[in-house]
């Protein structure tokens, strides 16, 4: 993966937390709500049992990280790649979900006049962009053919749905955080349980997160991330219509449009459930990423690039443009701070990336 293409990827996905965000009408909290009680934990064991659940729906998204907002990529290229990550994490956007159990998964965002879909059907991937008329494909190993990928074929991995969005934020879930029940809600017409996660972790930027999930089906609703000192939600995601009656079997069925840019990737394996081999590096060759810490203070640190890969970036002047524009210059390298992410870009190539300040990435730096 390039080096712009894996910074893009620690921006949108460090695992221990959350980056990306939405803003859905006003959830509903009233008498009429009223629902059998459940403990916290039995409001997580629900939601944790909704993976095989069929639905579909309208998801609306926006974020507050503090960036700027970017317009959608219509370039290729690397440079379009980074871009096309990164303003999934900024301004306003309605997705259209799809879903039919664990391996069948469609998602389709609307732009204007354009529209971005990932398409799983089974073992087989596809993303295509309208824009730009390029689609990539991967066929999942048989390791992975059961869940869902971490990373999609574009080489990100943007949560895009509510499901995607309260399996990072379940992740995080360790002793050092409080699970507390909130009042019962209505979110697209339907009766809701909401729970709300707080890290007992000072190193973390995230305030809370608030998970909202079905009566009925517990398939998560709405999921709202807080950073600290922000009012408005940095993060969220949330459905404004429902449906869960089973899609078309066509609805997941992808064939790339005439005149369509094809590329076919290669998803790392998982050896041992682990993503890496035994000679510590992933699938494709790539060394594999470094887990420093744990729960909500996480940080993910990535390998200095190859010369080749440092090569291929420095050529590309959007890309470091881009860098540029959002980044600042910091002693051995250079820092992109959000509200709820910080990630560093040492001059050597690594990246290290986490919902924490940026003097603790600054310190794993020193201490790799």
């Amino acid at each position: 993966m390039k080096k712009s293409a894996r910074w893009a990827a620690a921006l949108a996905v460090p695992a221990a937390v959350v980056a990306a965000g939405v803003v859905v009408p006003a959830v509903s909290a009233t008498a009429d709500v009223d629902l059998p009680d459940k403990t916290p934990q039995q409001v997580l064991e629900l939601a944790a049992s909704s993976t095989g659940a069929a639905y579909s729906g309208t998801v609306e998204q926006t974020s507050d990280l503090g960036l700027p907002d970017l317009p959608t990529s219509t370039s290729g290229g690397s440079s379009g790649d980074t871009a096309s990550a990164l303003e999934l994490l900024t301004g306003d956007h309605t997705a259209k979900v799809f879903a039919d159990g664990a391996s069948r998964q469609r998602v389709q965002v609307v732009d204007d006049l354009a529209e971005r879909n990932v398409i799983r059907d089974g073992a087989s991937v596809w993303t295509y962009d309208s824009t730009t008329k390029e689609a990539t494909h991967a066929t999942l190993p048989d390791a992975q053919a059961s869940d869902r990928p971490s990373t999609l074929p574009d080489g990100t991995a943007v949560p895009r749905t509510p499901a995607e969005l309260a399996a990072l934020v379940l992740s995080s879930i360790d002793p050092s955080t409080t699970v507390t029940a909130d009042s019962d809600v209505e979110v697209a017409g339907r009766g809701a349980y909401q729970v709300v996660l707080t890290p007992r972790d000072d190193t973390t930027l995230v305030s809370r997160a608030v998970l909202t999930v079905d009566a009925e089906t517990g398939v998560p609703l709405k999921v709202v991330v807080d950073a600290k000192g922000q009012s408005d939600p940095a993060l969220s995601a949330g459905f404004t219509s429902v449906d869960f009656a089973a899609p078309d079997a066509s609805v997941f069925a992808f064939t790339p449009p005439a005149g369509a840019t094809v590329t076919d990737v290669t998803v790392p394996t998982r050896a041992s459930g682990s993503g890496h081999d035994g000679a510590g590096h992933d699938g494709s060759g790539h060394p594999a990423p470094t887990v420093i810490g744990e729960g909500w203070g996480t940080i993910v640190a990535t390998a200095a690039a190859s010369g080749a890969e440092k090569s291929t970036a420095a050529a590309d002047p959007e890309t470091q443009a881009l860098l540029d524009q959002l980044t600042t210059k910091v002693d051995g390298g250079r820092l992109l701070q959000t509200s709820l992410v910080s990630v560093l870009l040492t001059d050597d190539g690594r990246v290290f990336a986490g919902a924490v300040a940026p003097e603790t990435l600054q310190a794993a730096v020193a201490g790799d």
